[in-house]
């Protein structure tokens, strides 16, 4: 497990995207922040029940030490749905310093000095970069937005808006792994069989970090281009947030990412 301590947070970051040097991006671990008790302590959701004094302040520490403007700070609005909504001029900082007037599981911007985040707990978070447009993505994928291919339809509106598919980059950040991850047959049955493995009493372990690079490789993106975190969020609950090892109680990691344009 490869964790970088950059100013006051721990982050895990992707290979895929660490080449490119105009990116800043990372996976926030549980270290860093303010927040106390189930919440300790980089709690970044605002709608998980923690003090959201305590949220900003911990926002605004993650942008400090990624060098980042926290002004312009941007995030989904997460309701498990497959929309898809662009930051740009008219609308910095919605997400954090206002809100949708929908859910929002995805977000894209070619903004520069615009970072985008996106929350989990369990769920697949992903972060993708468009190299020949300029373009990024944060993508909140649990069960409901991986059946509903939000990861693949992300990827497809960067292709829209002009970017090779070739020249697509992601990356899936720590979620919870098929070691753990407990289905009802109606939720497995929503996927391929390739994807689960039955325990034989109705339940099955699911794999959806798997599904959600299939679904993104299938759009043309190159599979080399696609990195897997392998890091499963609840047998690493010490360091990252889980929803099911906490019982539904739980502070939230957030995947960020910025296109930087220096000068």
């Amino acid at each position: 497990m490869c964790i970088t301590e950059i100013g006051k947070v721990s982050l895990y970051q992707s290979d895929v995207l660490s080449k490119f040097s105009n990116i800043v991006h990372g996976f926030t671990t549980r270290k860093g922040g303010v927040s106390t008790g189930e919440y300790e302590s980089m709690s970044l959701s605002h709608f998980r029940g923690d003090d959201i004094a305590r949220v900003k302040e911990n926002e605004k520490i993650l942008c400090e030490s990624l060098g980042l403007d926290i002004k312009k700070l941007s995030s989904t609005k997460q309701e498990h749905t497959s929309n898809i909504e662009i930051v740009d001029k008219t609308n910095i900082g919605i997400g954090v310093h206002y809100d949708w007037d929908r859910g929002v599981d995805a977000c894209i911007t070619m903004e520069k000095n615009v970072p985008l985040l996106c929350f989990s707990a369990d769920c697949v978070p992903i972060l993708m970069y468009a190299e020949d447009i300029g373009a990024v993505a944060a993508v909140h994928a649990g069960w409901r937005g991986t059946d509903g291919k939000i990861a693949q339809k992300t990827a497809q509106k960067l292709i829209e808006l002009g970017a090779d598919e070739k020249n697509i980059y992601a990356a899936i950040g720590p979620c919870i792994g098929q070691c753990c991850y407990e289905v009802s047959e109606d939720v497995a049955e929503k996927f391929d069989k390739k994807y689960s493995v039955s325990k034989g009493n109705g339940k099955y372990m699911l794999d959806l970090a798997k599904v959600n690079f299939d679904l993104i490789a299938q759009v043309g993106v190159k599979e080399e281009n696609i990195s897997v975190s392998g890091i499963c969020t609840k047998c690493n609950n010490g360091l990252f947030f889980s929803h099911r090892a906490q019982n539904g109680k739980s502070g939230t990691l957030g995947g960020i990412i910025c296109i930087i344009e220096k000068g």
